[in-house]
């Protein structure tokens, strides 16, 4: 708000969309953030083979044989096409993450979306049958999570 002419100008539409903005900023930050907590939750092990059948010995079996599932977790906005991530189980997958991706705000929300496209990503992360999944991204984000207050401050309107 400020005064011209004995008039004063009321600022509030430009003010909330700078908060918007800033608060797009710490949250993209966030998710670079996460994203890398995720990954750290899948750790390779050491596998044998055991009646035709692959085990874990050792590194505690946390979601990691060929590194293609770490690689593909990343960032997008509201309304991504997860399913065109999918790609074969190799060493050769592509690492999808580590880009900034402005998170979007609509209808005075901000919003930004973790994850990975693979067709087996929630399998692992969620388990199935006795295999009680490895919650990789939950992981992730409850690791991540003490550190968003201080980059909302970070961000935060200047006067």
């Amino acid at each position: 708000m400020r005064k011209l002419n004995n008039q004063l100008i009321w600022k509030s539409q430009e003010v909330v969309a700078q908060v918007h903005q800033n608060v797009a900023t710490a949250y993209t930050e966030f998710g670079l953030m996460v994203e890398g907590n995720a990954k750290q939750e899948l750790r390779k092990s050491e596998f044998i083979r055991v009646n035709g059948r692959t085990r874990w010995v050792r590194g505690g079996g946390h979601g990691v044989r060929s590194g293609t599932l770490r690689r593909s977790i990343h960032l997008a906005q509201p309304g991504y096409n997860w399913q065109q991530d999918d790609v074969p189980l190799d060493k050769e997958g592509p690492e999808r993450g580590g880009h900034k991706v402005e998170a979007v705000v609509t209808a005075g929300r901000v919003g930004l979306q973790i994850g990975s496209g693979l067709h087996y990503a929630l399998v692992v992360h969620q388990g199935h049958g006795s295999f009680k999944g490895h919650h990789y991204l939950t992981r992730g984000l409850d690791k991540t999570k003490p550190e968003l207050p201080t980059l909302l401050k970070k961000h935060r309107m200047q006067r």
